[in-house]
């Protein structure tokens, strides 16, 4: 799993859920380095996040592979609904205020983490089942990932929502002997 390179969204320290925000030009930069960085690495397809800042990120891992990159809209972030580019630190005093958790998150206008998790185990299914025994690269988002993690880790939404994922970032699972084993998390290239 990669997460997407940095936005102004991202830098701010904004929500940015489904917006479509582009990298800026750390992101720019961030997006160049992972590639570099994996070019090395065994992938045979490549899936993003149709979201700019995701397809961005895989175009330029894409481009050391002589790949292409195969969106899916199921792969893009938590919807945050009338929360999206509210400041991280106010969404975190709300969520401390209110005592809630990932698993009881419901913004207005947006989705649940159970609905998140829910879209992450059908795509992965479908993804992994198509593509068995291959190496796939997913291009994706934080909370996006978090969830496939915890999906494929069987970990409850509020412990997977603790798994810091910086932009940029790679994170490798394997199947091994009929069960995921987490090889790296939150690497920086």
């Amino acid at each position: 799993f990669v997460r997407h390179a940095q936005t102004d969204a991202n830098a701010k320290h904004y929500l940015q859920g489904q917006s479509d925000g582009v990298l800026n030009k750390v992101g720019l930069a961030q997006a160049a380095s992972i590639a570099e960085h994996l070019h090395l690495f065994f992938i045979e397809k490549i899936f993003s996040s149709n979201q700019r800042r995701a397809v961005a990120t895989a175009s330029a891992i894409a481009n050391h592979h002589g790949l292409t990159v195969q969106t899916d809209p199921r792969l893009q972030e938590w919807n945050c609904g009338d929360w999206d580019a509210m400041p991280a630190v106010d969404f975190q005093r709300m969520v401390r205020e209110q005592g809630l958790k990932a698993s009881t998150l419901q913004p207005p206008n947006g989705e649940n983490f159970q609905q998140v998790r829910s879209r992450a185990q059908d795509v992965l299914g479908e993804i992994l089942s198509q593509n068995e025994g291959k190496s796939v690269l997913i291009c994706s988002h934080g909370d996006f990932i978090r969830s496939m993690i915890g999906v494929l880790m069987e970990i409850d939404a509020d412990i997977a929502a603790n798994i810091l994922l910086d932009n940029a970032s790679y994170s490798i699972l394997e199947k091994q002997q009929g069960s995921w084993k987490i090889l790296t998390i939150n690497r920086i290239s």
